[in-house]
């Protein structure tokens, strides 16, 4: 990560954006309440657009001024620092979420919430999203993790990707030629995504309603809906489920301050109120260690750390 810019430097950045974009800038803004797991410091400075052209604008101006960047999408699968971000946070959210509809397919912009797509879908008798019912965060997110559940994984239905490089440049591709694995895209690295066509199938509204209702019953009974989480915090190692080594390792329902490994699914971390990155982080190194010791196994974080964590390796 690049060296903090400072503030001469970001007031500058701030009055740049405002001028040239029409995006929402603002100075020392907080970004737990943008997670789901309501947890994290403030970034030193925030830009939402309200358009896709001004990504590219807030691409180049934080290259070309040096500073550090994090593209934060809905906030699930994140752990802010306590310390927070200190450079630029481009916020791919709400500001870009508009979805169209044309025929068999939808052309849907990053930041449109995944499981609201997933209901659009089903009530205009589109098939193919709802097993990706109840997934939090947004579609931008989902495409560079290849959210899956139930079978079925995004990058099944990728049609084309749009977006930028970091440098502001266009990047353009078809589904088809991108890579992707459990997880991840290796073939976007590099770029924020700005907007994805997804080919979907003829189906009944009413059965495809049914289904996302089942889905949605499905994960309120098996994960933990009641406290804030980021969602998985592990992938699943090959061979094995991490919750399930979690909970034979003895961990399930362990607490650091007020974060806890989930009593109902040992897969997720928990804030019970209060909790802070730092407790997150400490709990999440405990169970590294201990299904290590345990099994052999090392696990591979799901979650993405953002910003400073004392002694992370």
């Amino acid at each position: 990560m690049n060296a903090p810019p400072s503030a001469r430097d970001l007031a500058a950045l701030a009055a740049f954006l405002r001028e040239r974009t029409r995006a929402e800038i603002l100075a020392d803004h907080p970004l737990a309440p943008h997670t789901t797991y309501g947890i994290g410091g403030p970034t030193a400075l925030w830009a939402a657009p309200r358009r896709e052209g001004d990504l590219p604008v807030i691409l180049r101006a934080a290259q070309e001024a040096g500073c550090p960047l994090f593209v934060l999408g809905r906030g699930s699968n994140v752990l802010i620092s306590d310390r927070g971000w200190p450079g630029l946070t481009l916020h791919v959210g709400e500001g870009l979420g508009r979805m169209r509809f044309s025929g068999a397919e939808v052309e849907v912009e990053a930041g449109c919430a995944l499981h609201g797509l997933v209901v659009a879908a089903a009530a205009r008798g589109l098939a193919g999203l709802e097993p990706l019912a109840g997934i939090p965060g947004g579609v931008g997110g989902a495409i560079r993790m290849n959210a899956g559940a139930f079978g079925r994984e995004i990058a099944e239905l990728l049609v084309a990707v749009r977006g930028f490089t970091a440098a502001g440049a266009v990047f353009e591709a078809g589904g088809d030629r991108l890579r992707f694995g459990y997880r991840s895209s290796p073939g976007l690295e590099g770029v924020v995504i700005a907007a994805a066509r997804l080919r979907l199938e003829a189906g009944s509204p009413a059965a495809l309603r049914r289904r996302v209702d089942e889905i949605l019953e499905l994960r309120a009974r098996r994960q933990p809906l009641d406290h804030p989480s980021c969602g998985s915090v592990f992938k699943r190692p090959p061979g094995y489920y991490a919750g399930a080594l979690i909970e034979e390792a003895g961990l399930k329902g362990e607490r650091e301050g007020a974060a806890q490994v989930s009593p109902k699914h040992a897969g997720f971390i928990v804030n019970l109120g209060g909790a802070t990155a730092a407790d997150v982080h400490r709990l999440i190194r405990r169970i590294e260690t201990r299904v290590f010791e345990r099994f052999g196994v090392r696990l591979e974080r799901e979650v993405r750390l953002v910003g400073a964590f004392d002694d992370d390796s």
